[in-house]
């Protein structure tokens, strides 16, 4: 299987489902070759076999596992002739009070978040040519804090102060690299948290000043944006908001 003429690659980790699959299908609607790498295997499976095997691939792995996402690029690159973008995308969280969490439960989720973003990035910069682009998947939390959630806020913040680094160090080889901080997202994990009672619907709504919370198509849209060298050509180092102007919004 060969990169048909004008079609940019994109690895996309977390791509079974949620943001990541979304996003994976807008951009292969645009022409794009996409590249989903999810721990469920089932679900990125389905999710590339909804594009079509003449546009996506499908890896099952895990995003800590060096050997499976090197494994996963060399064989993107096999297939496809190269690598052009990379979706940060995959990430959890673990929310709970800063004194009931032990530095094992840090650990484990700095290690999705953060570390894993800087090991991948690093692997596919490696294969990439001049003209490729990075968007790292960060979140309105790593702008601003929320109580209970420590490890999700510290290391989406520090996802954006990496993007800025790979941003100027890979300047000089024609890699641009930018941030999406989505804000409060409709999609099947929010209304999970919301079952569960971590957060109150209603009280997002009445914060937000747009009144509503955002749907994984409006982020997928800036992801595409943020990729694309005929729209943001001249733009790295950024952080995209697309929160309904949750962090402009001062008051209670």
């Amino acid at each position: 299987m060969s990169q048909s003429k004008n079609r940019r690659r994109v690895f996309i980790t977390g791509g079974g489902a949620g943001i990541g699959a979304t996003t994976g299908r807008m951009l292969a609607d645009r022409g794009w070759q996409v590249a989903l790498f999810d721990r469920d295997g089932v679900a990125v499976k389905r999710t590339a076999a909804d594009i079509g095997e003449a546009s996506a691939l499908a890896y099952a792995g895990d995003v800590t596992d060096r050997l499976s996402f090197e494994s996963a690029l060399d064989d993107m690159v096999k297939r496809w002739g190269g690598i052009d973008d990379l979706v940060n995308n995959a990430g959890i969280w673990d929310h709970d009070p800063l004194l009931d969490l032990t530095l094992e439960r840090w650990q484990k989720v700095l290690a999705v978040n953060l570390l894993a973003p800087i090991e991948i990035s690093n692997a596919a910069v490696r294969r990439m040519q001049t003209g490729g682009a990075i968007v790292n998947v960060s979140s309105v939390l790593g702008q601003v804090s929320a109580p209970g959630r420590g490890p999700y806020c510290v290391s989406k913040s520090a996802l954006i102060s990496l993007t800025k680094m790979q941003a100027i160090e890979w300047a000089e080889r024609g890699v641009r690299v930018n941030a999406i901080a989505p804000g409060y997202i409709m999609n099947a994990t929010t209304l999970e948290l919301a079952a569960s009672g971590s957060f109150d619907p209603t009280a997002i709504y009445r914060r937000t000043p747009m009144g509503r919370m955002g749907s994984e198509d409006e982020v997928a849209e800036g992801i595409s944006f943020l990729l694309s060298p005929d729209k943001a050509g001249y733009v790295t180092g950024h952080t995209l908001e697309v929160n309904g102007g949750w962090t402009a919004y001062g008051f209670l």
